[in-house]
């Protein structure tokens, strides 16, 4: 193998199992309690947060961790879970870089957002067909070609 794919293959099984682990405990830690569930400090941060929690949006987001963490660490439809995931580590990204003071917190939400974007990009062919312009209706009940 080149010195070029293998930083590509082992540094996308790296990231999908970082994202993985990371989202896999955050969803796991709201339900068993492991860690203190961060709490922002800003008020608009800690109004989000608290109307997300309201609305059951928080829990919802904790259970997509759950799901879509699992489904990376192993490997079981991880364009489906990048998916699934996507909007849950965009809020992360938004509340750790522009409602946490400290820089570590901001530094890890702009890090899985990074890897985030990286592993679509590696999983991009899966997408492709979803840019088709003109795309006629297949409905998996039909059995025909169209």
């Amino acid at each position: 193998m080149r010195w070029g794919a293998a930083i590509e293959r082992y540094g996308l099984l790296f990231m999908r199992v970082y994202l993985g682990g990371f989202n896999f405990v955050s969803g796991l830690n709201y339900y068993a309690h492991l860690m203190p569930q961060p709490v922002p400090v800003d008020p608009v941060g800690r109004a989000f947060m608290d109307s997300t929690l309201a609305l059951g949006l928080f829990q919802l987001a904790k259970v997509v961790e759950l799901v879509g963490g699992a489904m990376l660490l192993c490997n079981l439809s991880v364009p489906f879970a990048l998916v699934l995931l996507f909007p849950v580590t965009t809020n992360v990204l938004v509340m750790n870089v522009f409602s946490s003071p400290l820089l570590h917190v901001k530094a890890s939400g702009a890090r899985n957002f990074a890897f985030h974007l990286l592993l679509i990009a590696g999983y991009a062919r899966y997408y492709l067909p979803l840019l088709k312009p003109v795309a006629p209706a297949l409905p998996i009940w039909r059995r025909d070609s169209p």
